[in-house]
């Protein structure tokens, strides 16, 4: 997959089939979406394109609010790149950007940039200045500069439409069951072995604690069953989420104990994909204590992941 993140990386004499939106989490809406776009692309010989941002939108439009996303730009990638799309342009949405009026969104962008011949985008789509264009009005510009405009339904499951903000909400509440129905897969974190950890062991495991990125969501306290990729290779884990306290520590952290692993982690990136919650996360008067429940968890998880 060629990844674009400036305008004059783009073949404008290439017709394409464009996929838009937010796309946080890549979830079972949103592969319904790309899946359609690939259906398209292959029926009239067009090259597929994710057209998306380096950073989501809401910061820029509420004047500095923040929000979690629940896939970095590394699992993002992946995942489109996975699933057969051939371009993947990540714009970076600024003032400059949200300022343009729909119409002029649509001639410059989408028409005069990436000579866009099918547009697909999600029910509830929005863009230009204070999100005023609809799929109702893009279906309306497509008609006047030539490209055909397909609107995507709503996935529902759990008698609710799946959303992104309703992932959000179930990994903040521990309901990693349906987070990961929603998103076709194990919700993951991927990031570097934060340095001094690298070799360090307990209980005859090593461990390993992730850099966790400022606006990176996590699962609910507790413990989890897990998968580690580390190099291509997939190994049993126990992951600790802690953000309270667990003896006397009030730093927060993401600690994974890797079963069947001896190699040297340092300065290696990791993906830990979360398997199954497994309890809460419980205070201990001494680290004893803790080693002594940590030891009863992976009994287990190794029977949790015995298939995995």
């Amino acid at each position: 997959m060629n990844v674009i993140k400036q305008y004059n990386q783009i073949n404008y004499n290439t017709p394409r089939g464009i996929a838009l939106g937010n796309f946080d989490g890549v979830h079972i809406g949103h592969q319904k979406l790309i899946h359609q776009l690939l259906e398209k692309c292959q029926s009239n010989n067009l090259e597929t394109c994710v057209y998306t941002f380096s950073n989501h939108t809401i910061p820029t439009i509420s004047n500095g609010e923040s929000i979690q996303y629940i896939t970095n730009l590394y699992i993002k990638k992946k995942i489109f790149s996975d699933l057969g799309v051939d371009t993947l342009f990540l714009d970076s949405f600024n003032e400059i950007l949200m300022a343009l009026n729909p119409e002029d969104f649509v001639k410059t962008i989408l028409v005069e940039t990436l000579n866009c011949k099918i547009a697909v985008i999600g029910f509830d789509y929005r863009f230009g200045h204070k999100a005023e264009g609809d799929a109702f009005l893009l279906k309306q510009l497509g008609e006047k500069y030539g490209f055909e405009v397909i609107v995507i339904d709503a996935v529902t499951m759990y008698g609710e439409k799946v959303s992104s903000s309703h992932i959000r909400n179930y990994l903040k509440n521990g309901d990693l069951d349906r987070v990961n129905k929603y998103l076709g897969r194990s919700f993951s974190i991927y990031n570097q072995v934060i340095d001094g950890d690298a070799k360090k062991k307990k209980l005859g495991y090593q461990t390993a604690n992730i850099l966790l990125e400022p606006l990176q969501i996590i699962p609910k306290p507790g413990v989890y069953a897990t998968l580690i990729k580390i190099q291509n290779k997939t190994y049993k884990g126990l992951t600790l989420i802690n953000t309270t306290s667990t003896f006397d520590s009030k730093s927060p952290f993401v600690e994974t104990f890797i079963m069947d692993y001896d190699g040297d982690l340092g300065n290696q990136f990791i993906e830990v994909q979360f398997i199954k919650r497994l309890r809460d996360e419980i205070r201990f008067e001494d680290p004893q204590s803790l080693e002594n429940q940590i030891s009863k968890d992976i009994m287990q998880i190794k029977k949790h992941l015995q298939y995995n």
